[in-house]
This record gives C-alpha cells, sequence and structure tokens, in this order.
C-alpha cells in the first residue's frame, strides 16, 4: 500500500516538473524545491494531498495541449509546504477570491481569512474533511455546501471502530491511501459514493445511515484508490472504447476498465461482509461474491486485458471461486439470486428498449 502511495506522488511530481517549465510557475517550483531540502516531509505531507494531485494533472495536460491553465497557481501547493515547514517566505498569488492551500485550509476574501481544514483524530492518523472550496471537482460530482465536523466526526469514528475491531487488515489499507473525506450531499434515492482517479486520497461520500454501512462504503472506496495506483505502474486494460458489458451493481452498460474498478471493489464488499455474521450479512456476501467472480469471468474471456491484466483478474478469479465454494443456508443463497436476477432483468429490459429506440431512429 505504501508503494502505491509514493508512486502516486512520484507521478504528481512528474506532472508539476512539467508545469514548472512555464514562467508563471517557476517562482513557486523554487520555493518548493528550497522547502524540499530544508523539509522534505512538509513537501511530501502537501504533494500527497488529492486536490494536488488533480491541479497538478488537470494543468500538466492543459499545458501539453495548449489549452488554458493556470500554471500560477502552483504557488498555493507552495506555500502550503512552507508553511507546514515553518518556513517565513514572500510568494505572489494569482488574484482570486478563494483558494486552498493545500493539506492546511482555505483563503478567503480580500483580508486572507484563513479556515482549517476540519480533521477527524482516528487514533494514530486523522483524516481531513475538505469541500474543495478552490475548485477541481468535476461538475458532475456534487459535493456539499456546508460539513457539521461533529457529525461527520461522530460517524466517522464508529465506522472506524468498527473496521479496527473486526476487518483490520482493510483498516491499515485504508489509512495509508486514505486522507481526506468530502461530503456530498443527502440524496432521497440514497447513499453515494466516489473515487476520482486523480484526486487520489480521496473519498467523496454521501452521509451513511449506520456506521456499518459506512464502513463497508470506505472498504469499497479504497479498493477503487488501489487500483488507481496500481494502473499508474502497469496497463491492465488494453485500449477497447467501443466494447462494453454488463455490471450487477449498475443500470448503466460498463467499459472493461470500469468493470474491472467494480470487480475489485467489490471483492472488498464481498470480505467485507464474508467476516461479519447474521442473515443480511450473509445475503450480502452471497450477492457479491458471485457478482464479482461473473464479471472477473467476463473480463477473462474478454479479450480485454492485458497480460498482467489477466494475471491480476485470474488470481481475483481464484480468491472469489474458493469463497463461493463456501456453504451458506439455502434461503440465503435464494434470495440473493433473487435480487441478482431482478437486477439483470431490469438491466436486459432497459438496454433492449434503448437499442431498439437507437435502430429505429437511425
Amino acid at each position: 500500500m505504501r508503494t502505491l502511495r509514493l508512486a502516486r506522488r512520484s507521478r504528481t511530481l512528474l506532472m508539476i516538473r512539467s508545469i514548472a517549465a512555464d514562467p508563471a510557475a517557476r517562482p513557486a517550483f523554487s520555493l518548493l524545491c528550497e522547502v524540499a531540502r530544508v523539509a522534505p516531509e512538509a513537501v511530501d505531507r502537501v504533494l500527497d494531498h488529492p486536490s494536488v494531485g488533480a491541479w497538478a494533472t488537470r494543468t500538466a495536460l492543459a499545458v501539453r495541449r495548449g489549452a488554458a491553465a493556470r500554471p500560477a497557481e502552483l504557488a498555493f501547493t507552495a506555500a502550503a509546504a512552507a508553511v507546514r515547514a515553518g518556513m517565513a517566505v514572500d510568494l505572489e498569488f494569482p488574484p482570486v477570491s478563494v483558494f486552498s492551500l493545500p493539506s492546511l485550509g482555505v483563503v478567503v476574501g480580500p483580508g486572507l481569512a484563513y479556515e482549517p481544514l476540519p480533521e477527524i483524530d482516528l487514533g494514530g492518523f486523522a483524516v481531513q474533511l475538505d469541500l474543495w472550496a478552490g475548485g477541481g471537482v468535476p461538475p458532475e460530482l456534487p459535493v456539499a455546501r456546508s460539513v457539521d465536523p461533529g457529525w461527520w466526526r461522530d460517524a466517522v469514528q464508529a465506522a472506524w471502530a468498527l473496521l479496527t475491531r473486526d476487518h483490520p487488515a482493510s483498516a491499515l489499507e485504508f489509512a495509508e491511501v486514505v486522507s481526506v473525506l468530502t461530503p456530498m450531499p443527502s440524496s432521497p434515492a440514497g447513499t453515494s459514493s466516489a473515487t476520482l482517479a486523480d484526486a487520489f486520497g480521496c473519498v467523496f461520500l454521501s452521509p451513511m445511515p449506520d456506521p456499518e454501512t459506512l464502513a463497508v462504503t470506505l472498504v469499497h472506496e479504497a479498493q477503487h484508490s488501489k487500483l488507481v495506483a496500481l494502473t499508474d505502474l502497469f496497463a491492465l486494460v488494453e485500449p477497447t472504447p467501443d466494447a462494453v458489458f454488463y455490471a450487477p451493481w449498475r443500470e448503466d452498460p460498463r467499459p472493461a476498465a470500469g468493470l474491472l474498478h467494480g470487480t475489485y471493489a467489490h471483492l472488498g464488499v464481498a470480505g467485507f461482509w464474508r467476516s461479519r455474521t447474521g442473515p443480511a450479512a450473509q445475503a450480502e456476501y452471497a450477492r457479491w461474491r458471485s457478482a464479482a467472480l461473473a464479471t472477473a469471468d467476463t473480463l477473462l474471456t474478454s479479450g480485454a486485458l492485458t497480460p498482467t491484466g489477466t494475471r491480476f483478474v485470474t488470481e481475483m478469479a481464484t480468491v472469489l471461486r474458493a469463497w463461493c465454494a463456501e456453504p451458506l443456508p439455502a434461503p440465503v443463497l435464494a434470495a440473493a439470486a433473487a435480487e441478482s436476477a431482478a437486477h439483470h432483468s431490469r438491466w436486459r429490459a432497459t438496454h433492449h428498449r434503448t437499442r431498439n429506440s437507437r435502430g429505429r431512429a437511425r
């Protein structure tokens, strides 16, 4: 897990080095190098913040394409590193009304009022609550307008207590890769969560109804974070843009990369429920172990995986096949099978209508 986190930091540094070729970013880059010589741990802490990776990726790609970019915003990252190092510096900021000092807080208005990010102590490490006031979140991903730190502190600490007590390996993995939680608005349709590939270390999530639901959501999203970092290092999926597949946890067809992500996430979900007791947990375990095995087998026969991806998914399938052989009560298996069948029927009906509609339109 630590290797994956360090690999993502290296990627962020490469992006920043490419941005530093722009004259507008050079003063900030020089400061960042100076801080790194004096206090490398301060620079590392800032570079690991999800907003830095997201900004660096977005800006480096824009510079490369000749699109509108704001390389001078590297000043915010450099300033945060200097603050963490306890260094007094002079640095010119771009003219914006609100900006973030990554890993520290938000600066607002002409008076530069500073609001530190709320933190949740989880015993030995902490996660921050960050609403991305400085921007950088895709518009299709909703972020809450405000945050109640007390509510989130109680909710996350309760889920964390469950994880550390009952799922210590998952808790250790989560602590290594996730440093920020971004609250999403509550929805009458249910709970939501997401991970952005470029914002490694951040989990976006809506309020959850109980510690168990929040705990399994954290496990699910940590799986996505792990796979994001792994695919920085290894190509697992061939570029097959037109191939899409059924996913038992989605209402829309998924490309091979999306199906791989969902399969790996639900491997983690199945493992979570496998360690819990009671009929409800058994039903969740039965459903998601079978669903993940089915999609792993789909991937293995799709021709969409690279040799490394085939090895990776084969190992997943081996674990899932062993889990699917574990006995469970017949009523539990029947309930899980009925839910899976109902989902597949809805999906086929929806996408059969969609295909027919598109055919008539053509």
